[in-house]
């Protein structure tokens, strides 16, 4: 794994289970649907999420992208 996706997961310091609880969504099948790289509206429709609540968990995840890869489950906090 590069240094900057654990840069990445060191900066965002949240876990899964916060992300449930604030959101209401699963954290890792939000994180394989990015690392896919696929927009918030494709997001939105293949998960079932409302698009703003991608949005929002997007934006508090420090506006992740798909550069995260697919390696990131093993950096992620319980």
């Amino acid at each position: 794994m590069t240094d900057k996706t654990d840069n990445f997961f060191n900066k965002i310091d949240i876990s899964a289970d916060q992300i449930k609880k604030e959101y209401g969504v699963d954290l890792y099948l939000f994180l394989d649907a990015v690392s896919l790289g696929l927009r918030d509206d494709e997001i939105a429709d293949l998960i079932g999420y409302d698009l703003e609540k991608v949005k929002k968990v997007r934006k508090r995840l420090g506006n992740v992208s798909s550069e995260i890869g697919i390696n990131y489950k093993k950096n992620l906090p319980e």
